[in-house]
């Protein structure tokens, strides 16, 4: 990301800093997706540390890659679909 010493920001610096929208970052303090916090009474303060470390873990190779590698080894068996049923019925 960017070379800044550590330091604390709150949630508008954050978002800048990720280079996303506030309201993102705020939907992700909600559903628990986004990058670890602190609470000071009400207000909510990003460690540039844990920015950068959030975002160095959703780096991929494409748009495919999950970022788990157990995955790329052992890939799930795709699920029938229509066409799989036709040709069972087909004698």
């Amino acid at each position: 990301m960017h070379s800044v010493e550590h330091r604390k920001i709150n949630a508008p610096e954050a978002a800048q800093y990720l280079g996303i929208s506030a309201s993102t970052l705020s939907k992700l303090r909600v559903t628990g997706g986004g990058p670890k916090f602190h609470k000071l009474g009400r207000r909510v303060v990003y460690d540039t540390r844990e920015l950068d470390g959030w975002f160095s873990a959703r780096q991929r190779r494409s748009t495919s890659d999950t970022g788990d590698a157990r995955n790329r080894a052992a890939r799930r068996p795709r699920s029938p679909g229509p066409k799989d049923a036709v040709a069972r019925l087909t004698p």
